[in-house]
């Protein structure tokens, strides 16, 4: 009997060994499975933030694409508007300040997206987020605005050009000017110089003591003839306009013309027993041979 009751005793104390254990046991795997459970959720709280990051980084660049590819366009319209009026041929001064205005404008577009695509590939790359699609667009873009820039650069360059052509055409243009000026100003003196006429009158005399006329030929001081010396002084004569001047006051009793002009060119005016005026009819036939014309009144 005794024996029995060890044994049953023995079992019981098994038994509760193997419950303690069992319940320790269990109790390790519900921790185990409570800290799964954790990382699990901590795993996908932490999914669902970076998805969240990704779609929200997604539609920031999806927006900054569609703003930077307007401006490009807005640049590739400026761009085309301002290569026409740069090869305008004449082109204003007002006109070249407004394109200046309007390359520098486009400059400012150019430099403010160049910064956004910056931003962007720095957002891209600090995110840890790797999509292709994205990179091939922000090198695709980031290309598109190198060139436009290169494109407004060359068309400052041939704003710079072409100012530089007119200051060198209005420079010769000038010059064209002096000489045409100068030109204009010798065919002036010409003209003035060939309707030039100098007439004088006076007596025997007194055109002997002025020096104006001698006498020359002859044999033994008879049949000398009166002409007009060689290297006469201007300062007694009356300096005209032959285009203008049609007659000249005498008033003598008679008067020869001492230098030569062609009868019929000219005719003497009487007023009562005396000649008024020497009226001059055909100017340019009157002074074909001599542009000076010496009266000796009688």
């Amino acid at each position: 009997m005794k024996s029995k009751n060890v044994v049953i005793t023995s079992l019981i104390a098994l038994i509760v060994i193997m419950a303690v254990v069992g319940g320790i046991y269990f109790n390790k795997y519900q921790d185990n499975q409570s800290q799964i459970l954790k990382l699990e959720e901590n795993r996908g709280n932490d999914l669902a933030v970076k998805l969240h990051q990704r779609d929200s980084l997604v539609n920031d660049y999806v927006n900054t694409f569609d703003q930077i590819e307007k401006d490009l366009l807005l640049i590739k319209e400026k761009e085309s508007l301002l290569d026409v009026q740069t090869n305008d041929q004449e082109l204003a001064k007002d006109k070249k300040i407004k394109i200046q205005e309007d390359i520098q404008l486009v400059y400012g577009l150019v430099e403010q997206n160049r910064k956004k695509i910056a931003d962007l590939s720095k957002k891209l790359k600090n995110s840890g987020i790797e999509i292709a699609a994205l990179n091939e667009k922000v090198k695709y873009l980031g290309q598109a605005i190198e060139e436009r820039d290169e494109s407004i650069l060359a068309l400052n360059t041939k704003l710079v050009e072409k100012d530089s052509e007119i200051t060198n055409l209005n420079g010769q243009l000038g010059t064209l000017e002096t000489v045409v000026s100068t030109q204009k100003s010798l065919i002036e003196e010409q003209e003035i110089a060939m309707n030039t006429a100098y007439i004088m009158s006076g007596s025997y005399k007194d055109l002997m003591e002025k020096g104006i006329i001698v006498k020359t030929g002859g044999f033994l001081g008879l049949g000398k003839s009166k002409s007009l010396e060689s290297n006469v002084s201007k300062e007694y004569f009356t300096k005209i306009d032959l285009t203008e001047t049609k007659s000249y006051p005498v008033y003598a009793e008679r008067v020869q013309l001492i230098t030569e002009h062609p009868s019929g060119s000219y005719e003497w005016v009487a007023e009562g027993d005396k000649i008024a005026y020497m009226v001059i009819n055909d100017p340019k036939e009157f002074w074909k041979i001599s542009k000076y014309a010496v009266l000796e009144t009688k």
